[in-house]
């Protein structure tokens, strides 16, 4: 059997022993990373999918998915990159990953549904905290001038993000917000939810 083949039939048994919930999230997901991310060519999405998909799942299937504002790591050198995913029952969801706003700095990731990757690509790590080696780096960072205004306004939108994650109240006006038209209501219309 090729290695399309035993993907596939992988895939399938995975999704067989999927739960009614947990089908109802790949789905979303699924859905909205073809109809959106890929169809629209979104780039820089993290919080805002993380936020959609939260909301979504909440409020039309009763279904509570945590918004995880934490940090991926790539793999070379330190330093630990912001970044926004879901998780139920301790599984990641992550959509965004696979479009990146510099895909020639920043390597394009997998696209992670409940822990299973669909979607081959660079294999992040991720982490609820930056560890000791990235807080250094950060560190080093933080002393040169040339590198250090864009460090510290990306601190600070972590810091906002982790914010808004707190409150399903905070993520709905984030995400009708939206400058761009794509509100809660026209991400659901879009992804066809």
């Amino acid at each position: 059997m090729g290695e399309a083949k035993k993907t596939a039939a992988r895939l399938a048994e995975w999704r067989n022993g999927l739960s009614e919930p947990e089908r109802l999230i790949v789905s979303a997901a699924t859905q909205t990373y073809e109809r959106f991310i890929v169809a629209m060519q979104a780039t820089g999405m993290c919080y805002r999918m993380a936020f959609f998909l939260s909301t979504y799942l909440r409020r039309e299937h009763s279904i509570t998915a945590q918004v995880v504002v934490g940090y991926v790591h790539y793999g070379m050198g330190d330093v630990m990159t912001s970044h926004a995913w879901i998780e139920f029952d301790g599984k990641k969801t992550d959509i965004s990953l696979t479009m990146t706003d510099e895909p020639s700095v920043q390597l394009q990731g997998q696209l992670i549904v409940l822990d299973q990757v669909l979607k081959e690509g660079h294999a992040y790590t991720y982490h609820r905290a930056q560890d000791d080696a990235a807080l250094r780096a950060l560190e080093a960072i933080y002393v040169d001038p040339r590198f250090r205004q864009l460090a510290e306004r990306k601190d600070r939108e972590h810091e906002m993000m982790s914010d808004i994650a707190s409150d399903p109240e905070k993520i709905l006006n984030f995400l009708n917000g939206a400058p761009d038209g794509f509100d809660y209501a026209e991400l659901v219309r879009t992804c066809r939810l």
